[in-house]
């Protein structure tokens, strides 16, 4: 291999800064994550703290707690690991296909286990219910696959682009562990699926060279949930997430190397569905029950940006150690306020119900209506595997 090209499979080793989004390892910032790398696999392997102890509310402000309506001090702390593996490989090379044999494609996996818990006085409220504080386990599966349209026509005779871009069909398998009682899980329980299109530029210039920029924008949709969790303060139906991200990386010195990463992402509204209680629901009147509306509620959408910052090193040629902080600028999580009925008690057995309002109480959307606004830590691993000789 050329030392051009043994620079490039190198980039396939740089740090894998993973965002924390509810529980879901999906975003891998890594520098080089669009570049068309020379047919092989890399597998990462990552531990992620995050302390989930501060949100953005529905208004966008910096909050103490992760759901202020229950009170100060609840906390929904989170370890992950994970691993991910990335292919590039030629496809029905000697079928000489239009547009398929001509390219390199990118197929992608991430699975691995979360340790989650409740604390504060959202866990007492769900204790208090019979419900669990907690929940840990395997975590939802990641998978993507798409090809390279620019940057791959000539990696048989070992030529290198500064330009690649790399289109990925996604899908999440919602196999994670859950519990539709708990208000915090490892897994989402909804399928998702979307694509993403992201570009790897390595500029010529020569007071740019050294310098490398991954960008990308990504869409995703999400199925219904057909149990919300913790009294379906979950969302229903999770509005369509657009994101932005990009990654500017450059070697400091020997085999240092530093990045900065930006992250934005925009949802859509959310959806919930027959909420069963609320954190502080009004009192009925003397021989009256309460009980929230059934009819559905739609918060304005979530929002999330964070900055992050990456340093890390070669401990060989094929293993690659980082370490990065994630710093969330701003946010906005989902919320709504629940009206109230009333009526009278065993009404029903009666045949003579009258509901009337009763009042109304907020909730702060859980699950993926979170935009977390604490800080978190990475530790990430690289390695890529010795190619065997018979493969080119």
């Amino acid at each position: 291999m050329t030392p051009r090209l043994a620079a490039l499979a190198a980039l396939a080793l740089l740090p894998a800064a993973t965002a924390v989004q509810a529980a879901s390892p999906d975003l891998l910032l890594d520098s080089g994550r669009f570049l068309a790398k020379y047919p092989g696999l890399t597998i990462g392997s990552t531990v992620l703290h995050d302390p989930r102890d501060e949100i953005f509310d529905r208004d966008g402000r910096r909050q103490s707690g992760v759901a202020p309506n229950y009170g100060a001090g609840s906390e929904f702390p989170l370890t992950r690991a994970t691993v991910d593996f990335d292919w590039h490989f030629p496809l029905f090379e000697t079928e000489a296909l239009p547009f398929v044999s001509s390219r390199l494609w990118n197929a992608r996996a991430v699975l691995g286990y979360a340790d989650t818990s409740t604390k504060g006085p959202i866990a007492a409220a769900a204790v208090a219910q019979g419900a669990p504080s907690s929940k840990s386990g395997i975590h939802d599966v990641d998978l993507a696959f798409g090809p390279v349209l620019y940057g791959s026509r000539n990696w048989r005779n070992r030529a290198a682009t500064p330009l690649s871009l790399i289109l990925l069909g996604e899908l999440r398998l919602p196999i994670g562990a859950q519990d539709p009682d708990s208000p915090n899980n490892a897994g989402d329980a909804v399928f998702a699926w979307g694509g993403r299109l992201g570009g790897h530029w390595q500029p010529q210039t020569p007071w740019l060279q050294g310098f490398r920029l991954d960008a990308g924008v990504r869409a995703r949709w999400y199925a219904a949930d057909r149990e919300p969790a913790f009294n379906a303060q979950t969302p229903a139906r999770t509005g369509r997430d657009l994101e932005f991200d990009a990654t500017l990386a450059r070697r400091l010195w020997r085999g240092v190397h530093g990045q900065v990463s930006y992250y934005h992402r925009d949802g859509q509204a959310n959806e919930y569905r027959r909420i069963r209680t609320t954190a502080n629901p009004p009192d009925a009147d003397p021989l009256q029950e309460t009980f929230p509306d059934p009819a559905p509620l739609r918060d304005a959408g979530t929002r999330e940006q964070r900055l992050q910052f990456g340093l890390g090193a070669f401990i060989s040629q094929r293993l690659w150690i980082a370490f990065a902080y994630t710093r969330p600028l701003a946010g906005r999580s989902g919320g709504v306020t629940v009206p109230y009925r009333q009526q009278g008690v065993d009404c029903v057995a009666l045949g003579n119900c009258l509901p009337r309002d009763n009042g109304s109480d907020a909730i702060d959307g859980l699950g993926r209506a979170r935009a977390y606004a604490s800080d978190s830590l990475l530790l990430s691993l690289r390695w890529q595997p010795r190619q065997s000789r018979g493969a080119p």
